[in-house]
């Protein structure tokens, strides 16, 4: 499993696709960045904890998500 970009640290549960290459984040550093406003909306799940990230997100985000 690949490790956090950001904190170099963690297992990454989620994949940022809108940079190339992907970024690997972790969800305590995913979460960050969707409490300062920059919340990750394209990406894809590597783990089970991808489903941590997705209720973050749909909690504490005004973002609008993507369909289709």
């Amino acid at each position: 499993m690949p490790i956090c970009a950001e904190c170099r640290t963690a297992a990454a549960v989620i994949e940022d696709l809108d940079v190339e290459p992907p970024r690997p984040w972790c969800v305590e550093c995913a979460t960050a960045l969707v409490r300062a406003g920059d919340p990750i909306l394209n990406y894809r799940g590597l783990a089970g904890e991808a489903l941590d990230y997705s209720r973050v997100l749909a909690q504490h985000s005004t973002a609008v998500l993507p369909f289709g």
